[in-house]
């Protein structure tokens, strides 16, 4: 009998050296467009108080970037089953880039959406290039190893911004930390530039084998038409994830902020907790999946659960007035949970798309609806906040949660014939 140790230690063996320096690579671009992406909706508090607006004025900027990394998705989507996916992540971090260095000059909330719109749509033309690179030069182990690690890119980049950038704050503006965004994004273009031709090269198949690799580069096989009712589905649960995962990362500051009195700097690196949360979550969940629930929607569910019940948890926790601590906690779980909705659906569902020749077409498609949700969250949630307090905010969560459980329970079964059918055939 094979020991646990063991089966590590051989699944180790299975993943080459090449295969982990993609996956670090793709981890490093993912890690330098959350930071040229994330980085203005992390200082909105600091930011609101310098131009002396209110939230929901600078709530239309990132909602802004929102619409236009979701519409950009389904674009991108098509174009990366069409070009040279290397390309596209070079295009997608410059203009990214020179959007954050814009940003710095101007001076109205109109001008800034306008900006912030740009570079939405450049960021959009990165996801969907990865899921691709990652599905044509990587096996089935090599798949799972590198999307962890690139998941982890958002995390880190998270952590970053949320410890640093207060820190930065307090010997330069805003606007010069947008700055040192754009350098760190360009530099990465440029080591993007310098090492994708070593490393991208003999494409093979993520599925079983070369053979099947070259059979579906030559001809792709047609999708049985069940499929588009649980991809409908799972769209809608996408949806719910990107609502909670934005909505609660970019309001927690003003949460602990008007809650708890706690200054502006201070609640910005109270959101780190999130991050950290989430690096662990990616790795947690990814073992769930493999080793307990196999089929990534059924997870999904499952993970739409333990939100609801932290959701219902933090409500109560709210309404009893309970130290900081207690909120931070179960909203850092809550966050975990929609990173690990995010592998799933997001990054593993259109991994069984390979046959058909649009892994980047859907990617782009599924990943479009987490910021449909996203969008609806960044103001939705300010507008809610302000009108009804954090109480019935909350509440909200709870709802969302559950619609989520809904809606992947309903797609499991569905789902499920499409793996036995076409994907693992």
């Amino acid at each position: 009998m094979v020991n646990s140790e063991s089966k590590g230690f051989c699944m180790s063996q299975l993943i080459r050296s090449r295969a982990k320096a993609i996956a670090w690579t793709l981890m490093l671009v993912y890690f330098a467009s959350y930071v040229t992406r994330i980085n203005f909706a992390g200082m909105m508090v600091k930011i609101c108080s310098d131009m002396n607006m209110e939230k929901t004025a600078l709530a239309i900027v990132v909602t802004g970037l929102t619409v236009t990394y979701g519409v950009g998705q389904i674009i991108s989507g098509f174009m990366g089953d069409k070009i040279r996916a290397e390309y596209m992540i070079m295009g997608g971090l410059m203009i990214a880039g020179l959007a954050n260095i814009a940003m710095t000059f101007c001076q109205s909330v109109v001008l800034m959406t306008v900006v912030w719109c740009i570079n939405g749509f450049a960021q959009a033309m990165l996801w969907p290039p990865i899921v691709r690179l990652m599905s044509t030069h990587l096996t089935d182990v090599e798949y799972g190893y590198a999307a962890v690690r690139v998941s982890w890119g958002s995390s880190f980049a998270t952590v970053l911004l949320y410890l640093v950038c207060p820190l930065l704050l307090y010997v330069m503006n805003w606007r010069a930390v947008m700055l040192c965004c754009a350098v760190l994004g360009l530099g990465v273009m440029v080591l993007w530039r310098v090492l994708y031709p070593k490393l991208l090269v003999d494409p093979i198949a993520v599925s079983k084998g070369n053979e099947e690799g070259k059979a579906e580069k030559a001809a792709a096989i047609p999708l049985p038409r069940f499929v588009y009712l649980p991809v409908v589905l799972i769209m809608l649960g996408i949806l719910m994830q990107g609502v909670l995962r934005d909505g609660v990362t970019n309001w927690m500051p003003f949460y602990m902020q008007e809650t708890f009195g706690i200054p502006e700097e201070n609640a910005i690196i109270s959101t780190v907790v999130l991050a950290i949360f989430s690096v662990v979550s990616f790795s947690f969940f990814d073992l769930l999946h493999r080793r307990v629930f196999k089929n990534e929607v059924f997870c999904s569910a499952v993970i739409f659960l333990a939100s609801a019940i932290c959701s219902v948890v933090l409500y109560f926790a709210n309404a009893a007035n309970a130290p900081a601590v207690v909120p931070m906690l179960f909203m850092a779980i809550i966050v975990a949970c929609m990173h690990g909705i995010n592998l799933m659906l997001i990054t593993i569902v259109p991994k069984r798309f390979i046959k058909s020749g649009k892994v980047s077409t859907y990617s782009g498609i599924l990943n479009a609806f987490t910021y449909v949700g996203a969008a609806l969250s960044t103001y939705g949630f300010a507008a809610l906040a302000d009108a009804f307090g954090w109480g019935v905010t909350i509440l909200t969560w709870v709802i969302v949660s559950l619609v989520g459980l809904l809606l992947c329970l309903v797609a499991t079964p569905l789902w499920r014939r499409f793996r036995s059918e076409y994907c693992d055939r």
